[in-house]
């Protein structure tokens, strides 16, 4: 995969592709930009794109001040190019709150907060949805890091290329360039985005897997990046199948739907093989929250009990779910915050 982006027009012809499958021509759509060399990348490459094709964009910027005036002047450098190569930008200044984040996983937190005011800026511009700059180290450190936490094949799927998270639609057409390719294609453009140096830092979990973990596979296999891209597109068609037949299998369980909770017989539960209870527990519960991942001792812990002479119990869940039970039926509920 990486030999086919040696020239400039190669990255520009394979997004423009991948524009075409997600069917967003014709759309207004927001670009997210930090600043760094992946969105500026993205942005150059829609603005390529934009010239010959209908594609409406509108750069988006949110500066959490986390670096101070390093922070202020990536939102400068974004301002600058977006009134040299005329594309729209709207900036929010987002502090983040130390409380917040003594509390909180950070990556989770700032990912979070920027969600919420792309989804308010995209119903305030009407638009389809927001790109962003995800690439394939990014994919390969997600699959890592989803292994090191004892992930199921849901989770080794790595980063979607599209998904919906709370009524906002993302799109990722960078998923499959590596991030030197990248990096490339901005100095190829005369463009060069600020580093950002706590990217050196490893004290984060995906730094020490970018800077230490990776780097040492890379030495074994120059082509590891796109070995683990194999792999998971295989996981993600074992998923496809598997859902599709879970969903089936799920629909013997007298199920019930209601808003911020599915329910189904505990009976009929305890009567199916293990892999498929696991399934149906996974896939209901990040159904109702995106932020769930279950490992897989909370759903040995879930059928465990299920078994248990005990005719109720709840148990809380990783995420906003909490999974309820009587002698008849389980219930997993999504948490509303008050």
């Amino acid at each position: 995969m990486q030999d086919n982006f040696s020239h400039k027009s190669d990255i520009v012809d394979f997004v423009e592709q991948k524009l075409n499958d997600f069917k967003v021509f014709d759309k207004k759509m927001l670009v997210a930009v930090s600043g760094g060399y992946d969105s500026t990348a993205l942005l150059l490459i829609l603005k390529s794109i934009s010239k010959k094709t209908n594609l409406d964009i509108e750069a988006v910027h949110i500066n959490h001040k986390l670096r101070e005036e390093k922070s202020d002047r990536d939102e400068l450098f974004i301002k600058n190019l977006c009134n040299e190569i005329d594309i729209p930008l709207t900036t929010i200044a987002r502090p983040y709150s130390k409380e917040k984040l003594k509390s909180t996983n950070i990556e989770n937190y700032f990912r979070e907060s920027r969600y919420k005011e792309f989804f308010k800026i995209a119903v305030n511009t009407n638009s389809n949805g927001i790109f962003t700059a995800h690439h394939l180290n990014d994919h390969v450190e997600t699959f890592l890091m989803k292994i090191a936490r004892g992930s199921g094949l849901q989770g080794m799927e790595g980063i979607k290329e599209f998904v919906e998270l709370n009524g906002l639609k993302i799109f990722r057409p960078l998923i499959q360039i590596p991030k030197h390719i990248l990096i490339k294609f901005c100095y190829k453009n005369d463009v060069y985005p600020n580093y950002d140096h706590t990217n050196n830092s490893n004290i984060y979990s995906r730094n020490r897997v970018r800077n230490n973990i990776i780097p040492e596979f890379e030495k074994m296999n120059p082509n590891f990046l796109d070995s683990i891209n194999r792999i998971t597109k295989i996981i993600n068609q074992i998923n496809d199948s598997e859902k599709g037949r879970i969903i089936s299998e799920f629909e013997r369980l007298e199920p019930s739907n209601e808003k911020n909770e599915i329910s189904f017989s505990r009976t009929l539960f305890n009567e199916l093989p293990e892999f498929d209870k696991k399934l149906i527990l996974k896939i209901n519960s990040e159904k109702l929250s995106d932020d769930t991942f279950l490992e897989n001792k909370h759903l040995n812990y879930i059928i465990e009990k299920s078994y248990s002479g005990n005719n109720n119990y709840s148990l809380d869940l990783p995420g906003p779910i909490k999974l309820v039970a009587s002698r008849s039926r389980i219930t997993i509920k999504k948490l509303t915050q008050k």
